[in-house]
């Protein structure tokens, strides 16, 4: 584990109650892997279940996790990202409170501040969710 769950909101721009991401697992220039379990007192329920929305921003999540990790390695600021589009997105099943997903962004191309990651959202060996994020990063 790289970053634990008491440290991760310092990689992450985001901050309680909207952190869908408990730690950071694994991350180098292409890849990064999280766990997150899903709790009773998460915005993102619907019904008991983790939403949609829910499963991008927690793939958003490691993405940000993963440039935040890089940034403090070289003792720069944590930059901010944001969303800029979701495409070819799949839901095959929505976890439940008390799930713990793993979580894998994996770059596929960077052009100056939009990074394009292939998002997946795992609860054991079960795909739930898979999508290709834009990330706008303002430096």
């Amino acid at each position: 584990m790289l970053v634990s769950k008491n440290d991760i909101t310092s990689y992450i721009p985001q901050q309680s109650p909207f952190v869908m991401i408990d730690q950071l697992i694994e991350a180098d220039i292409n890849h990064a892997k999280s766990e997150f379990t899903i709790e009773s007192k998460n915005p993102l329920l619907e019904d008991h279940f983790f939403s949609e929305s829910g499963m991008i921003e927690n793939m958003a999540q490691t993405a940000a996790a993963q440039v935040g990790y890089f940034a403090k390695k070289q003792n720069i600021p944590v930059p901010i990202g944001y969303i800029a589009s979701v495409k070819d997105i799949r839901i095959f099943n929505r976890p439940k409170v008390g799930d713990t997903l793993t979580t894998i962004i994996r770059v596929t191309n960077q052009v100056m501040d939009v990074t394009l990651c292939a998002g997946e959202v795992w609860l054991r060996n079960e795909l739930l969710c898979t999508c290709e994020l834009r990330i706008f990063i303002k430096k």
